[in-house]
């Protein structure tokens, strides 16, 4: 299975620049772009993924419980469709429109339920959300501290974002993020008198190392330095969902910090065997000094409705149709009965949760 596969990746990698001579200025100008990857042999082609007619273990895919491989979720998807057969698959409009329906409102708040949140958003691919979020909620003022190793959409939608104070920290390192967000506190005015908010931006597993995020030390160091209540978590759970937590609810919940995290995001791509994603939301609590202490409590609605106003990516969108939301559904449906354990592969998992420093709390 490997011979061919090496064989026909490096076939793909040899220079196609210096044949195309003959070619069309447009071709020929790709083709010479597409030849410095060629030279790094970093070339990216669509392969067919033999490993699903023979006996290898994936780990390529995100497919950690095996619920794609194993057929489980097919099976539950199958029930869900017959369920819902007059529900048509494409909403045919973006949801500010017409695209909006009720089956979608109703998934959407049984998965913030179960990941004990007060309201959530639907949304079709991680990526989308990352730009999304960070496109629409920094607010001119606002500062955007990310770990470095955060992935390639939320590097795009920090790119994208109406802040100019964009401060990275070293990847997992306390010291450098108390230091990062001292520097901004120093040298953002708005921020330091609490009139502006800092984005925090983790994921809770990290896609390439693996590795998981000191959560609650952050947040602790957060609070510290920040007792006005200005600096705000978004998580992404991508890596987590269905594998870390009580019923796969992701770090967040294993940690029980959902009040102190503004915005999650879990994606059904990863080991749900599925399409797109979802923003759970929590109520968020701001202090604001004034001749007492008073706290001011915003209902998450507000980051809802910041996202379908703001979030282009949101906005000039189809909703997502039936098929996506009900193989989500019907993901969840596993998790909670806990029959995803049951079809799981016993390497893979062991192999995720080999760096799992809360495996055994």
């Amino acid at each position: 299975m490997a011979a061919p596969m090496l064989a026909n990746w490096m076939r793909d990698q040899k220079l196609k620049g210096p044949a195309a001579k003959g070619a069309t200025t447009f071709d020929r100008n790709l083709e010479e772009a597409l030849d410095v990857r060629r030279r790094d042999h970093a070339l990216y082609t669509l392969k067919k993924n033999l490993w699903r007619e023979g006996t290898a273990i994936d780990f390529s895919s995100s497919d950690a419980l095996s619920l794609g491989a194993s057929g489980l979720l097919r099976k539950e998807f199958n029930k869900e469709l017959e369920c819902y057969p007059n529900l048509p698959p494409g909403p045919s409009s973006s949801r500010i429109m017409d695209g909006n329906y009720q089956y979608l409102e109703m998934v959407e708040a049984e998965i913030a339920r179960y990941y004990n949140s007060d309201t959530a958003l639907f949304v079709s691919s991680g990526y989308d959300a990352n730009v999304a979020v960070f496109s629409a909620i920094p607010r001119p003022g606002d500062a955007i501290l990310y770990d470095e190793l955060v992935h390639a959409s939320a590097h795009d939608g920090i790119q994208q974002s109406q802040t100019t104070c964009r401060v990275s920290f070293r990847h997992n390192d306390v010291e450098a993020f108390r230091d990062s967000l001292e520097s901004i506190i120093h040298s953002q005015p708005l921020i330091k008198q609490g009139k502006r908010s800092v984005i925090v931006a983790v994921e809770s597993v990290y896609s390439m190392d693996a590795d998981f995020c000191p959560l609650q030390e952050l947040i602790d160091a957060a609070s510290e330095l920040m007792p006005t209540g200005n600096v705000q978590f978004y998580v992404d759970e991508a890596h987590a969902t269905g594998i870390i937590g009580p019923q796969g609810r992701g770090l967040v919940c294993k940690l029980g910090v959902q009040k102190e995290v503004a915005i999650r995001l879990h994606t059904f791509s990863k080991a749900l065997a599925s399409a797109g994603g979802i923003l759970p939301f929590r109520i968020l609590v701001r202090r604001i000094e004034t001749d007492e202490t008073k706290a001011v409590i915003l209902g998450t609605e507000t980051v809802r409705s910041a996202l379908i106003n703001f979030a282009r990516t949101i906005i000039f969108t189809t909703a997502p149709g039936f098929p996506l939301v009900a193989a989500a559904r019907s993901s969840y449906k596993l998790m909670a009965t806990g029959r995803t354990v049951q079809v799981s592969c016993p390497t893979q998992t062991s192999f995720v949760f080999q760096f799992n420093p809360y495996q055994h709390d």
